[in-house]
């Protein structure tokens, strides 16, 4: 009596512990020692979509969808190793194919093989959603590679098909209507039919049918459909011929997704897709990350063609103007020449006749003249600046004593300042003469045109082992700080007080200078304070040469 209350304890304790197995939510199944699988709970079967009878008494190796990698986990099992969170693929009833972790128990019984208990745990989501970012950054990368419009289409395209969509379309919103950008097929044969295909049945931006494009656009949500049944075909179809034509290509889901910039549509994707691998909540959350960043890379191609044009433009432009400016400074000097040898010719002649009133008339005249003269030659070598034309003659001059020429050939000019000089000793350097020549002069006449309320310029050298320096001292105006940065810019010029008024000059004169000290392998700079005045230097090697250009 008693051994048979405990046969029925035993036999009531197994059925407790099968039907705990039966229900249990972990899949579950057991595998013999001839690979056979010899149980398989409730789980394991919804999970695979198998029944009993297609899954038990079959090898496990028939629904592995790498046949090598089950015999290596069995030979690995039998060897006595130990098997936890093992990936696999395991192939459904559909075709589909499930990324699982299994956890192997063996049984062993006097050391040989009995079973192994098998816990398998459904990973395809994890997986789909880890391939997706790996997807969507490489998708990023391709994007960022390039600015050009077309090539950048061209890139998602081949991104997307054919390992990830069978047909791809990109519309963009233009002038009310949506233009077809880029359509790419896994077929290259169909790609043609389907682009005459869209131009006999444009878009209907009007259209509010559940996943049209005009229901995407005008609700700015995203359409997963992820298994396009018949009765959906024909209520998207407008004819018969219509209808034939959509069942042709043979479409399993689809996500037609709203591309969205600052929070407007400004185009639509489509991902088709013809297989039986269908689309999710992850592909579409990946649908539209990807089509967003589409939005940004059209809409920074877009700025950058803009932009190109713009240069494009702005440089055309220039180079109409250097013409101009050239022609017109070569047609300016050869008449100015002209006018002032005959002013000369005059003054002379007035001056013999002691007409001391003419005479002083014609030498303020010869002064105008030779500012005009000045102008010109800004003129000129500004066009020689901008082409790289500028000709430099390297010789060795004394640098001191050029200062010294300069310096009083323009107290020469002015009544209003004095030029204090305070050089140090005497440098002979390599240079251009006449061009370094010409920078001394612009800043020297900038400093007395500047301070028009002080009678005060300073002119001061300073040399070391390999350089020279000169700094040009005034006390008049100085540069507003907010301008500061434009000083060496081209037509610039400085303003007064009133922020409307310029001083006489075309705003070129710093501008070359700066690229003639440059071209010297030189530095130029400034101090300056407004109010208080400006402090220009610029600084030279001693013995490096200037290429001729």
């Amino acid at each position: 009596m008693k051994n048979l209350l405990q046969k029925v304890e035993l036999n009531t304790g197994h059925e407790q512990l099968k039907d705990f197995l039966d229900n249990a939510s972990v899949s579950i199944h057991w595998v013999d020692e001839n690979g056979i699988i010899v149980y398989a709970n409730k789980a394991e079967l919804d999970l695979l979509g198998y029944t009993a009878e297609e899954y038990i008494g079959h090898k496990i190796s028939e629904f592995h969808a790498d046949q090598p990698a089950s015999k290596i986990i069995f030979s690995k099992l039998m060897n006595h190793e130990q098997l936890n969170n093992h990936e696999a693929r395991l192939r459904c009833k559909d075709g589909s194919i499930r990324e699982v972790l299994i956890n192997f128990d063996v049984c062993w019984q006097e050391d040989k093989f009995v079973h192994t208990c098998c816990f398998t745990r459904d990973i395809t989501s994890r997986k789909k959603v880890e391939k997706l970012l790996r997807f969507l950054n490489k998708a990023s990368k391709e994007l960022t590679a390039t600015l050009d419009t077309q090539e950048a289409l061209d890139r998602i395209a081949k991104f997307i098909v054919p390992d990830y969509a069978d047909w791809f379309t990109i519309d963009i919103l233009k002038d009310d209507k949506a233009e077809l950008v880029k359509l790419a097929h896994a077929d290259p044969n169909k790609i043609g039919w389907a682009k005459m295909y869209r131009e006999k049945n444009p878009v209907d931006l009007n259209d509010e049918t559940f996943g049209s494009i005009g229901y995407v656009v005008r609700t700015k949500e995203a359409v997963l459909v992820s298994d396009i049944a018949d009765d959906m075909i024909e209520a998207s179809a407008k004819d018969a011929g219509h209808l034939e034509i959509l069942r042709n290509l043979s479409l399993k889901c689809a996500m037609i997704v709203p591309m969205l910039n600052k929070g407007n549509v400004i185009g639509v994707v489509c991902f088709l897709s013809c297989t039986s691998n269908k689309y999710d909540e992850n592909d579409l959350s990946f649908a539209r990350d990807f089509s967003n960043r589409i939005a940004l890379t059209l809409e920074n191609s877009r700025l950058y063609e803009e932009a190109k044009k713009d240069i494009e433009r702005r440089i055309e432009l220039d180079r109409i103007k250097d013409e101009f400016l050239s022609m017109a400074s070569h047609e300016l000097k050869t008449p100015v020449t002209s006018l002032k040898a005959f002013t000369q010719v005059l003054q002379m002649t007035f001056e013999k006749e002691e007409n001391h009133k003419a005479a002083d008339l014609l030498s303020k005249m010869n002064k105008q003249i030779d500012k005009l003269n000045r102008l010109i030659v800004d003129l000129l070598d500004i066009t020689k600046v901008d082409k790289g034309e500028l000709i430099f003659d390297v010789e060795e001059f004394d640098f001191n004593k050029l200062v010294e020429e300069i310096a009083e050939e323009m107290q020469r000019t002015t009544q209003t300042h004095t030029i204090k000089q305070q050089l140090a000793n005497s440098e002979i350097i390599n240079g251009d003469k006449n061009r370094i020549g010409q920078v001394i002069t612009n800043l020297i006449s900038n400093a007395i045109k500047y301070s028009p309320n002080s009678s005060k310029i300073i002119v001061q050298s300073s040399v070391d082992k390999d350089h020279v320096k000169l700094c040009v001292k005034d006390f008049g105006i100085g540069i507003p700080s907010d301008d500061q940065s434009k000083i060496f810019n081209r037509f610039y010029r400085v303003h007064g007080k009133n922020k409307h008024s310029t001083f006489p000059g075309l705003g070129l004169g710093l501008y070359i200078s700066s690229r003639i000290i440059k071209k010297h392998s030189g530095i130029i700079e400034f101090d300056s304070v407004e109010e208080q005045g400006s402090t220009f230097c610029f600084t030279l090697p001693k013995k490096q040469s200037t290429e001729n250009k």
